[in-house]
C-alpha cells in the first residue's frame, strides 16, 4: 500500500531544465567550450558539481566542480528569477498527493537554489520533507536520496512511489526498491531508462489518485 509520494523538482515540477541549458551555454562559451543539448541530456538529474568534472577536462576549465557550479549559478539564478514557472498540472498534482499521502521533495540541487524556487513559486506547503544535494553523499542514480526520504517520512521503500522525469532519478527510485512513475521531459524522452519505470505518462496532468493506486 502506498503511503508516500517522493517527488523530483527540476524538469518535473518546474521548467528549469531549459534554464539550466541556457545558463550552461552562456557560462561555458567564455571558455570557448560549446555546451550542447546532448551534454545537457547526460547530466540531467545528476549532481552537477560531480558530473561536470567527468565531461569537461581541466585543460578547458581548471577549477573544482563546486567552483564551476557557483559561477554557473550566478547566471542560472538570474534566469530563474526572470523565467521560472510551474510545469502544466504541477500544482494540481501537488495538492492531490498532499491530500492523500506523505510527501517529500527529492532533488540533487543545493538548498540555496531550492529556497529560491520556493520564494518564486509557493509549493513548500505541499511537502513534508525536503531532501537536497547537501542531505546525501551520493547523487542519483544512487538510491541514497530516496532511501533517506523514506526514512525521514517513517515509511518503507515498498510503501513509496517516486515521480521523476530524469533517467538518473528513475534509476535511483528503482535502485531504492520503490515504484516509479516517469514523466519524461523533452530532453530525455528517448532514453532507455525511461522504460524501466513502472508507469510512463506524458504530463503531470495525466496523474490521478487512481494512477498511483494501480501501480
Amino acid at each position: 500500500m502506498t503511503k508516500a509520494v517522493l517527488i523530483d523538482l527540476d524538469g518535473l515540477l518546474i521548467n528549469s531544465e531549459e534554464l539550466y541549458l541556457e545558463a550552461n551555454k552562456i557560462y561555458f562559451k567564455d571558455f570557448d567550450f560549446e555546451f550542447t543539448e546532448d551534454l545537457h541530456k547526460q547530466g540531467t538529474g545528476k549532481k552537477f558539481e560531480l558530473w561536470i568534472k567527468t565531461v569537461i577536462p581541466d585543460s578547458v576549465i581548471n577549477q573544482s566542480g563546486e567552483d564551476i557550479l557557483k559561477q554557473r549559478n550566478k547566471i542560472f539564478f538570474e534566469l530563474v528569477k526572470r523565467s521560472l514557472k510551474l510545469m502544466p498540472g504541477a500544482e494540481h498534482f501537488l495538492k492531490l498527493v498532499k491530500d492523500h499521502y506523505k510527501t517529500a521533495l527529492v532533488t540533487s540541487s543545493k538548498r540555496e537554489y531550492v529556497n529560491l524556487v520556493f520564494e518564486i513559486i509557493s509549493i513548500e506547503k505541499y511537502l513534508d520533507v525536503i531532501i537536497t544535494g547537501e542531505t546525501v553523499v551520493y547523487g542519483k542514480p544512487d538510491p541514497e536520496c530516496y532511501l533517506e526520504a523514506a526514512k525521514s517520512l517513517n515509511v518503507t521503500p515498498e510503501e513509496c512511489v517516486v515521480v521523476e522525469d530524469a533517467p538518473s532519478g528513475i534509476m535511483a527510485g528503482k535502485n531504492a526498491g520503490m515504484k516509479v512513475i516517469a514523466v519524461p521531459s523533452y530532453f530525455v524522452k528517448d532514453s532507455p531508462e525511461i522504460r524501466k519505470a513502472d508507469l510512463v505518462v506524458n504530463s503531470l496532468e495525466d496523474i490521478a489518485r487512481s494512477t498511483i493506486l494501480k501501480i
